[in-house]
């Protein structure tokens, strides 16, 4: 399933593949962005399969596939 992809989201996406693994918070402040904003993008990367939960008590996620090399 295709996403939209905006600048939030090339934020989120480039903090995985600069860093691997990260938690909902982590990104929150690589990204700077606010913790709704970036649970909206997680939300989306994972309704597309794109991103995984790694441990989900701790919100700790993988990139699966970047979205933007479809």
């Amino acid at each position: 399933m295709p996403i939209k992809i905006d600048d939030n989201t090339d934020l989120v996406i480039d903090q995985f593949l600069e860093k691997g693994n990260l938690t909902t918070g982590a990104l929150v402040d690589f990204t700077g962005l606010s913790r709704p904003t970036v649970t909206k993008r997680l939300d989306r990367l994972h309704a597309a399969n794109h991103i995984k939960y790694l441990h989900k008590p701790t919100a700790l996620w993988t990139l699966i596939e970047d979205p933007r090399e479809e």
